[in-house]
């Protein structure tokens, strides 16, 4: 899962190395769930480790289903609101640190996102366009949507 953390037309997202292409790339903060968690305390949990901030889901916004061999995946991406925290770049504590994928973070601008390798490829868009959350769920199929 995913948060989704606009602040003044600017989306929060994470400067990544990607598992799958040779550049990095930029993902809102997310992660897996543990076992027994559920959606909304694991993307609290994952937004807290990566971010420093403290959010709390609000709302499911899209459904991403991402498929590119061997990767297949179902990615739930939940609107967020900031209620505590300072924002500075975490790291993921189940790798090592030499092997760690987040590089930076910060709030993404529209005019910022042009230039930059957002994934997946609609969170683009929906940076440049400034922002505007769809008023109800909306599912979202990649085929190829490099991680």
């Amino acid at each position: 899962m995913c948060a989704i953390i606009v602040s003044d037309n600017s989306l929060l997202l994470l400067k990544h190395n990607s598992p799958t292409k040779n550049e990095h790339i930029w993902l809102p903060p997310g992660g897996g769930v543990n076992f027994g968690e559920t959606l909304e305390s694991a993307l609290t949990r994952e937004a807290k480790e990566e971010t420093g901030l403290i959010v709390q889901p609000s709302r499911l916004v899209w459904v991403h289903e991402y498929l590119e061999d061997p990767y297949h995946a179902i990615e739930f991406f939940f609107e967020c609101s900031i209620s505590g925290g300072m924002l500075k770049l975490g790291r993921d504590p189940e790798i090592a640190e030499k092997d760690q994928m987040l590089i930076d973070l910060k709030f993404v601008t529209p005019e910022e996102a042009d230039e930059m390798e957002i994934y997946p490829a609609f969170l683009k868009e929906f940076v440049s366009e400034g922002c505007n959350l769809p008023g109800h769920i909306q599912h979202v199929s990649s085929k190829n949507d490099v991680l």
